[in-house]
């Protein structure tokens, strides 16, 4: 009977752990950044003012480009595994 609580916490655990080691699909990324940025740009703000494109550095996943008829606009930058990343630096010149 001592084994069988101490099973079913192994169990969660387990459904915890596989559910935090899988990769984001690009959707849930662009819905996750647009609730971002919709929290961020207020009044006049929609889901549908972002879209994603990919970025020539295998380091960046997604580039996020949400633009506010406002006129502003937020750019997120995007890691593999849906992480924010800094704007990545391109060479000196």
């Amino acid at each position: 009977m001592f084994f069988i609580p101490f099973a079913g916490l192994v169990v969660v655990a387990g459904i915890v752990g596989f559910r935090m080691g899988q990769v984001p699909g690009e959707t849930e990324i662009i819905d996750s950044y647009a609730a971002i940025y919709l929290g961020m740009a207020g009044d006049g703000a929609a889901p549908t003012d972002c879209a994603a494109t990919t970025h020539p550095d295998p380091a960046v996943r997604l580039v996020i480009n949400c633009a506010n008829p406002n006129g502003l606009t937020t750019t997120f930058y995007v890691g593999p595994r849906g992480e924010a990343l800094p704007e990545p630096q391109g060479p000196s010149t």
